[in-house]
């Protein structure tokens, strides 16, 4: 029996680590004259990501699961404000799993979270680049 040949699968947005809209719309904030308003959001949220994934990792291996709410909700938020949104639907899983207080698997969910932050951090340091050389449409 032949084997059938298939479509490549088309891979959505929402399959992207960053929501290119939300970039386009960050862009959109920038002011002549002012520093450069998307390379500084990009940079405060990957600093900050870095820290919150320190607290999310020392929360998952104390079993706290009150301070996996807290960091997970912070890192959700700031996800979804940069257009990280694969990145924040993790956090508000686990934020949902730490408020119910059953987090079967904190350290499994932690990493999780910590594979999609590369992702995002990945793309979004490309995302400056290609911007930087004018070629990706997220200027204003």
């Amino acid at each position: 029996m032949p084997v059938e040949a298939r479509a490549p699968v088309a891979r959505s947005e929402r399959d992207e680590p960053i929501n290119t809209t939300v970039l386009k719309t960050l862009r959109a904030l920038q002011r002549e004259g002012r520093p450069d308003i998307l390379t500084t959001l990009v940079t405060l949220f990957l600093d900050n990501a870095r820290v919150l994934l320190k607290d999310l990792e020392r929360a998952a291996k104390d079993g706290d699961t009150e301070l996996l709410g807290q960091v997970s909700h912070a890192l959700g938020s700031a996800s979804a404000n940069i257009g990280a949104s694969p990145l924040s639907a993790r956090c508000r899983e686990l934020e949902r799993m730490a408020r119910a207080g059953s987090v079967l698997k904190p350290t499994a969910a932690v990493s999780a979270i910590d594979a999609e932050f590369r992702r995002a951090e990945a793309a979004l340091a490309a995302h400056l680049a290609e911007a930087a050389k004018g070629t990706m449409g997220i200027s204003a």
